[in-house]
């Protein structure tokens, strides 16, 4: 009996030993309450281990977020004194010219950048055409008469043109003369007797009205439309003759019927034969021999821009003998050749 008792109180004591280390190192044990029943109660000591990594997600699910704190409201700031713009007058950017579709590309310039040209407009005349036009697919010919009358009140151009197998169309311009020389108030384009298109001057405004586009841009003194520049290139024309040599070349603007404002610049060019269209076609009145024609040339600046040619008579008091239109790099074009009878 006794010989059993030892081994079991040597056990007790290595256990409470067991235990008062437990106690001194980590604190008392955990006790766990157990469930109704009869159970065995045994004291272990657990050694201290580290803890392993915990997963990120167990770690997001588990850890408490520290709310960061609201930030302080920013002073308000001092309201900023916007300044008035100034008025300034600001000229328009040139927009290139139209072509053959009307488009507008440049704005008019402003009136200080038109010259103002002595001016002396030619007598009433009435001028007879041979039409040719060639387009995308065949060439078609026809005539042209030029109507021009002046009087004390103004004037009236009028431009009626028939090429085989078309309905024949009239262009007539109207309006009066300044300072500037021609004054147009009024072009409309007219097809089978019908008005198609048109455009009006406010002179006193300095405004142009178009019957097909929008806006009324501003127009200087002496601007032109799509058909009276002819009337206003032989009235420069005319009263440079007696001035001397001509100069390199003369600016004009122009407006036309599809809401279109360009600067027009007819360069002079050097004195050549005439056309073969108007060799031999005498234009002189006063002798044997026809004076030069004076020989002009609008050159395009843009694609399909409207590229003219005349070719003014003195004799005609510098009305065109010879006008040929086109739009390059397209291939319409237009020619009048005075006929001789």
């Amino acid at each position: 009996m006794r010989k059993r008792s030892l081994p079991g109180l040597a056990l007790a004591v290595l256990a409470l030993h067991a235990l008062a280390w437990r106690i001194a190192v980590g604190g008392p044990p955990t006790l766990a309450l157990a469930q109704a029943g009869v159970h065995r109660v045994a004291l272990v000591s657990v050694p201290q281990r580290a803890a392993p990594p915990a997963r990120a997600a167990d770690m997001a699910a588990t850890k408490p977020v520290q709310m960061a704190a609201p930030p302080a409201a920013a002073p308000a700031a001092a309201p900023v004194a916007v300044a008035a713009p100034a008025r300034t007058r600001v000229t328009p950017a040139r927009r290139a010219p139209a072509g053959a579709r009307g488009a507008r590309r440049r704005a008019p310039a402003g009136a200080h950048d038109w010259p103002v040209y002595a001016t002396r407009p030619p007598p009433s005349a009435t001028l007879h055409y041979a039409l040719a036009q060639a387009g995308v697919a065949s060439a078609s010919a026809g005539r042209a008469e030029l109507e021009w009358r002046r009087d004390a009140d103004g004037y009236t151009l009028r431009l009626a043109a028939a090429i085989d197998g078309r309905p024949p169309r009239e262009w007539e311009s109207s309006g009066r003369f300044d300072a500037a020389g021609v004054a147009p108030l009024r072009l409309v384009e007219r097809e089978r007797g019908r008005d198609r298109r048109g455009l009006a001057f406010d002179r006193i405004a300095g405004q142009v009205h178009f019957s097909g586009a929008p806006g009324t841009p501003a127009v200087a003194s002496g601007a032109q439309d799509r058909w009276s520049w002819v009337a206003q290139l032989a009235a420069i024309a005319e009263a440079q003759a007696g001035r001397g040599p001509p100069p390199d070349h003369w600016d004009m603007q122009v407006a036309g019927l599809r809401g279109d404002l360009e600067r027009w610049t007819f360069r002079v060019l050097p004195p050549g034969d005439p056309p073969p269209e108007l060799q031999g076609n005498d234009l002189s009145r006063l002798g044997d021999r026809a004076p030069a024609l004076l020989h002009v040339l609008r050159a395009t600046d843009q694609p399909y821009d409207l590229r003219i040619e005349a070719w003014l008579a003195p004799s005609l008091h510098h009305l065109p003998a010879g006008l040929r239109l086109s739009t390059p790099p397209g291939p319409w074009s237009q020619s009048l050749w005075l006929r001789s009878t």
